[in-house]
């Protein structure tokens, strides 16, 4: 089979990449702007194309593809503040356009969604057929992110409903592990997701922000259970044109026990006492206007589970992983440098 996978340099991509040229004989073909987290030396079996999405060699290997997988978005929470509108347009028109070429070419779409379309909780667990949909007011524009992939989903299945077009869509739930966000410097505000944000902390001996007090609630998934999530979807034929949450409810922690765990896990680690400290902050002193935040419940991934998937890492495997992988980055910068 062989597979376009558009945003194969980001974080999902170049894991997505991995898991697949080490378990499956898949030909693959790769786009995104950067192959900076992508050792593309190491993939033989991967064509890759270092372009914008809309670039005809793009179109040229889609209609010789035979999936397309989605990753292209901006899902950094200080962009739907600071710049709502290149979010709509990137996660939604540009998205569009890839739609478009799926129904033209007769081509099987898997959709990376996200699990902010649930908005706010409305239930024990986010189902993905039934849990109602739920954004805050539209002066809170921190909505546009999850706004453009809800009205996204709901064009692919219109097209699925018009029969022009097969699908899989898939939400995941707070992905971490190797080759994850960009670091900042010490006391820095905006900028990357939670985990990130604290590992840049850490590493810098930089306060640990709580912001709104830090009470929110998520549940974070490992990269290996969420790449093998999607070779389940891949598959397996019942997947076609439908939903699917990518996540581990176990796995749920407050923001505020999130960064406890993580000094913790970095002075094992490292065998030294972590200086960084818990600090409160507002949402709108790290934000910006416009912001807004909620807790969130767990997935529901009965649905996925039917398909013979289960997710295999806990929370602290999945927190320890992954920073290791980054203080091994650290290690390797200082070799290098001197």
């Amino acid at each position: 089979m062989r597979l376009l996978i558009l945003g194969a340099g980001g974080f999902i991509g170049t894991n997505l990449v991995d898991h697949l040229s080490r378990h499956t004989d898949h030909e693959l073909v790769g786009v995104d702007v950067s192959d900076e987290k992508l050792e593309r030396a190491s993939y033989p079996e991967l064509t890759f194309h270092q372009c914008s999405f809309s670039a005809d060699v793009v179109k040229q290997e889609l209609v010789d593809c035979d999936v397309v997988v989605d990753l292209v978005a901006f899902a950094n929470p200080s962009l739907y503040v600071e710049k709502p509108l290149d979010v709509f347009k990137l996660n939604f028109l540009q998205n569009m356009d890839i739609v478009d070429l799926c129904v033209e070419h007769n081509k099987h779409l898997i959709q990376y969604s996200t699990c902010e379309v649930y908005g706010r909780p409305t239930g024990p667990t986010y189902k993905e057929d039934e849990t109602e949909l739920v954004t805050g007011p539209i002066a809170k524009h921190r909505w546009i992110y999850a706004s453009g992939k809800q009205l996204l989903e709901r064009v692919i299945h219109a097209h699925g409903l018009e029969g022009d077009l097969t699908y899989s869509i898939i939400r995941p739930f707070n992905f971490v592990g190797p080759r994850f966000d960009y670091l900042v410097d010490a006391g820095e505000t905006g900028g990357p997701r939670v985990f990130a944000h604290y590992m840049s902390a850490l590493l810098t001996g930089g306060p640990m922000y709580l912001v709104d007090g830090g009470e929110q609630r998520r549940s974070f998934t490992h990269i290996d259970d969420a790449s093998r999530g999607f070779e389940t979807i891949l598959d397996d034929p019942r997947a076609k044109n439908e939903i699917y949450n990518i996540g581990n409810p176990p796995n749920d922690v407050s923001i505020r026990e999130l960064a406890t765990m993580m000094r913790d896990i970095y002075g094992d680690l490292t065998k030294s006492t972590p200086i960084s400290q818990l600090v409160d902050i507002s949402g709108e002193e790290f934000y910006g206007v416009g912001y807004e935040d909620h807790t969130r419940v767990p997935a529901d991934i009965e649905k996925l589970r039917s398909l013979g998937w289960e997710p295999r890492h806990d929370l602290d495997e999945t927190l320890r992983e992954t920073m290791a992988w980054y203080l091994e980055q650290e290690a390797s910068t200082i070799r290098e440098a001197s």
